[in-house]
């Protein structure tokens, strides 16, 4: 059978299915702006087979059919980056892209290749029922591939510079598949890897996840607040979901290997639940961005506001998906979230090492840092795109959104507003069909008790939020209205250049924190003043290129010696052959 269909393959299938399907209605509407310039029949082609492809890697039930389908999902996603490739900088992010899966790639398929020697089968079901065949330094040995070859996929550091790169390039509707589904594929991967071929763990393999999550995530969060292009905002925003994802794994980790199964599924659940919400609501604010984009031809939040007015559906879409990417109640960030932080608190009396506590809460630290940050980034993006007065014509003359674009967006707002109302069903669902599975075990009562408490919390708030609305309503009917003008600091001549700015917006963080993300402002003054303010991404411009001049330093070596002849060519072809051939008859 080259199929699987166990509870984890299950959930994911349902996953790309539950949020593909408003995708794909959204493409249909969302691609007549490309009428004329580019095949629109060709990117609703390869959107299908992308699609497609991830459905391929979700069931697959055989390590070279999960390695094919993997490189058709990473393939068909570089030739949808540079569908605009009359764009240079398209073809230059594909190209970084390609080089990053092809990495990512490679690492799987020495993994696989291990699999294979250890196990003597290719088979997923069979490799899962030979663990103890395992000894602790091949399972080590699987684990960083494993991590190394789904975290560059993922975009987990420092693999990370990708995604700031391809997400803003491809077409909107691409980008929330890559950035909500595409990503889960290799979250899915490293759960089957880790918890279904590998079995048991050392903590310190946990805790280098969890690290590595909360790095991630702090750093991608820092640099979405710097950002004014929206798409490259959401793009860091994305990086640093992946990173709240693997440490709430990386805790799971921690807990199995401390033999604490109910917390080791309680975060499990945490994460794949979150997986799952960050596809919502990830999907929403993409396809926002798009409706943006096609309405006024721009993704600079600085070009924008005002457009509250002028698409009002696609503002109260782009207002749930703000509020459930901010983790605030009664949306789906705001559950997953709360069993994430949950996960790291039950730490405190389940955990009898003092070093590995403290370094779980102060992970746990950081990640409520992070969360505030990707609230301050969310009111950020949606606060000058949608909000106050347009600042460029661009604003002004919009085009009519398709309905189609807008009936995707309210299917996926439905999503976030049920996945936070039933929450408490959707983890206990979770928690039977997936995590107990997987973890070999079945929960008790405490799981049950925090689904409770999110009934609780979103109810109240509901209550709070309806309680307030009938005593301002009851209070503006006894009061007086009166309209003025907003006092404009003495200025007379208000225009909306007086609104504030993204970089203005951001300007406290800056300050505090612009020199750790690579944030530069330079000012130059000729008849009038010239403000240019950037960010760069520090790993990026100073670890990718120290790599790249190694690299091309090496290639000039090797340059040297190749004299353009042909039968030395041929030789060197031969040569690798014979190694290429010797290594694999020694590892089979």
């Amino acid at each position: 059978m080259f199929l699987l269909t166990d509870n984890l393959s299950i959930f994911f299938a349902f996953l790309i299915c539950f949020t593909a399907i408003p995708v794909w209605i959204y493409s249909i509407g969302f691609v007549k702006q490309y009428s004329g310039e580019y095949s629109i029949k060709y990117i609703l082609a390869m959107t299908l087979l992308f699609i497609l492809s991830m459905l391929g890697v979700a069931l697959a039930n055989n390590s070279i059919v999960f390695l094919v389908f993997w490189e058709l999902m990473s393939t068909l996603s570089f030739f949808l980056v540079i569908y605009e490739y009359k764009k240079s900088t398209n073809i230059t992010s594909g190209i970084m892209y390609f080089i990053m899966t092809h990495i990512s790639g490679l690492f799987l398929m020495v993994m696989f290749a291990c699999l294979y020697k250890y196990t003597g089968s290719f088979e997923f079901s069979e490799i899962s029922q030979k663990t103890n065949l395992l000894t602790s330094s091949q399972q080590t040995l699987l684990f960083f591939l494993a991590l190394f070859g789904f975290g560059a996929k993922a975009g987990l550091l420092p693999f990370h510079a990708w995604i700031p790169k391809a997400y803003p390039a491809a077409p909107s509707n691409v980008s929330a598949l890559m950035s909500s589904l595409m990503a889960k594929m290799s979250i899915y991967g490293f759960i089957r890897v880790c918890f279904d071929f590998i079995g048991d763990f050392y903590s310190n393999l946990g805790l280098i996840v969890m690290i590595v999550g909360i790095i991630t995530a702090i750093y991608s969060i820092l640099n979405a607040l710097m950002q004014k292009d929206i798409k490259r905002l959401l793009s860091y925003s994305s990086a640093e979901h992946v990173g709240i994802i693997f440490a709430a794994i990386g805790l799971s980790i921690i807990f199995k290997s401390e033999n604490q199964h109910i917390l080791a599924i309680i975060a499990l659940s945490a994460a794949l639940f979150h997986s799952l919400n960050h596809t919502v609501f990830k999907s929403i604010l993409f396809m926002s961005v798009g409706s943006v984009i096609y309405s006024t031809g721009t993704q600079n939040m600085d070009e924008l506001g005002g457009l509250q007015r002028k698409m009002k559906f696609a503002t109260y879409c782009a207002f749930i998906g703000t509020i459930a990417v901010s983790s605030l109640p009664p949306l789906n960030g705001f559950a997953s979230e709360v069993l994430i932080f949950k996960s790291f608190i039950s730490a405190l009396n389940s955990i009898t090492s003092t070093e590995l506590i403290f370094l779980i809460i102060g992970c746990g630290i950081l990640l409520a840092l992070t969360s505030a940050g990707a609230m301050y980034a969310a009111v950020k993006s949606f606060g000058i795109t949608y909000l106050g007065e347009p600042r460029t014509s661009k604003a002004i003359d919009t085009h009519k959104i398709p309905p189609s674009m807008n009936s995707a967006l309210g299917i996926t707002s439905l999503y976030a507003l049920l996945l936070g109302l039933f929450a408490p069903l959707a983890v206990n669902k979770i928690a039977n069909t997936v995590s107990s599975s997987i973890l070999q075990t079945t929960f008790d009562v405490p799981l049950i008790i925090l689904s409770n408490e999110l009934t609780i919390v979103i109810f109240v708030f509901l209550a709070i939020v309806l309680l307030t609305f009938v005593l301002t309503n009851i209070t503006n009917k006894r009061t007086i209205k009166s309209t003025n003008k907003t006092w404009a600091c003495g200025f007379n001549n208000v225009t909306s250049k007086l609104q504030y700015s993204g970089d203005g917006f951001s300007q406290p963080l800056t300050r505090v924190l612009g020199n750790y993300v690579g944030y530069k402002k330079e000012i130059s003054i000729d008849t009038t003043v010239h403000v240019e303010q950037k960010t760069i991404d520090i790993i990026e411009t100073y670890i990718y290129k120290g790599v790249i001049s190694i690299i091309y330093f090496l290639s000039k070596i090797i340059d040297k010696v190749n004299y353009g002849r042909i039968q030395l060519n041929i030789l060197y072809i031969f040569v690798s052959l014979i190694v290429t051939l010797i290594l694999v008859i020694n590892f089979i």
